[in-house]
């Protein structure tokens, strides 16, 4: 049986983020890392699947650690990509208020606009209000009769950014088993027994960082339900005509009231120059559940045709899912972060429901959960 100081469970851009963040720091020795994963890669589930879009945390709480975290986080990522020299659009973000929606009444995405320059004030993030004809110089084609304009927001390669993470890890020590599943956790009073389909290891440590499944192992460490994951799928269709994917150049939001289940479907640019429409949001019973009964086209168009009217059903391609791990409050709302220290000797930690802005918040929640007293105490100089 091999043993390690550390143990963390999912190789998604969280899981990743942290084993780097680990071999970066000084300890009392270098730390054996191991980084178990049931895919046969990094980030092929909820991190590899999404929009690619560095959030600035206006759309959260303030006050949430979501905010907090995504603003950090996606300043980090963005000096990250370009040390690394990974692919990065910088856009901006136009989050909007269609004249189709004024026309027929529906007053309550001004608020709406409201409500997110108030959080922007709050996280003393730097936005700008515009009108019709401002917009038009952002985006000609764009028709919205108001907006407001987010400007250091910018779109990764989530792929490249998860794999970028992972070799920085590896350089500094940490080992990746791909394909093996957690299957048991035991704790001995010192360190956490954990079982794969494939091996078994010992380690001082144990960080739950695996995103679908983290609520699963959450309670196979804890011998108690005590998380529960609810999946929420976002599908994304494509722009293929090439004259009217030039016609959108930037991540343009629709204004959504504070209850909406997401942040909207909306122009996805990325940046290899593809364009697409998306994600909507829908609960699924399984977590794997990426292509059964796929949304139809026109959804989509009827929420993004009123922005660009000659965007059209047959110029939409079905793309690709992804599958957001959220955690539901009592109150119905989606639940901040969860980042919990459920045991301190030896340490558990358990992160859960990090969804959207989940990629954006990695860097920065790589270092929260370093800089927690039990990892600190346990490890450090």
């Amino acid at each position: 049986m091999n043993s390690y100081d550390i143990c963390i469970v999912g190789a998604g851009v969280v899981g990743c983020a942290i084993a780097r963040e680990l071999g970066r720091r000084r300890w009392d020795r270098p730390l054996r890392i191991v980084v178990l994963e049931r895919n046969q890669t990094a980030g092929m589930e909820t991190s590899g699947r999404n929009s690619g879009v560095l959030h600035s945390g206006i759309h959260e709480n303030p006050h949430s650690l979501k905010a907090r975290l995504a603003r950090e986080g996606s300043a980090l990522a963005v000096s990250y990509a370009a040390k690394r020299g990974l692919p990065l659009l910088n856009t901006g973000m136009i989050i909007a208020v269609a004249w189709e929606d004024i026309r027929r009444g529906l007053w309550k995405e001004i608020s709406s606009l409201r409500r997110l320059w108030f959080n922007a004030w709050k996280t003393q993030t730097r936005v700008t209000f515009i009108t019709s004809s401002g917009l038009r110089t952002w985006e000609p084609n764009l028709h919205a009769c108001c907006g407001i304009v987010i400007p250091n927001v910018a779109i990764i390669d989530p792929q490249a950014f998860v794999q970028s993470l992972k070799v920085d890890s590896e350089h500094t020590g940490s080992v990746y088993a791909f394909n093996n599943p957690v299957t048991d956790i035991q704790e001995d009073g010192t360190t956490y027994i954990v079982s794969t389909e494939h091996q078994t290891i010992r380690a001082t440590c144990l960080i739950n960082a695996a995103g679908l499944q983290s609520d699963h192992i959450a309670n196979l460490a804890l011998h108690a339900d005590h998380y529960t994951i609810r999946p929420l799928r976002g599908e994304y269709y494509e722009v293929i005509p090439r004259e009217k994917r030039a016609l959108i150049g930037r991540l343009i939001y629709p204004a959504l009231p504070p209850q909406a289940t997401g942040k909207g479907i909306h122009f996805s640019p990325r940046p290899d120059g593809r364009l697409f429409i998306g994600p909507n949001a829908i609960l699924v019973a399984d977590k794997l559940d990426y292509t059964s009964h796929k949304t139809p086209p026109g959804q989509f168009i009827e929420a993004v045709q009123k922005f660009l009217p000659v965007l059209e059903e047959q110029d939409l391609r079905w793309s690709y899912a992804g599958i957001r791990p959220c955690v539901i409050a009592a109150d119905g709302s989606k639940s901040d972060f969860i980042v919990s220290t459920d045991r301190a000797d030896p340490p558990l930690i358990n992160l859960v429901g990090i969804e959207s802005p989940g990629l954006s918040a990695s860097l920065a929640l790589a270092r929260h959960v370093v800089d927690l007293p039990c990892i600190q105490e346990r490890f450090s100089l």
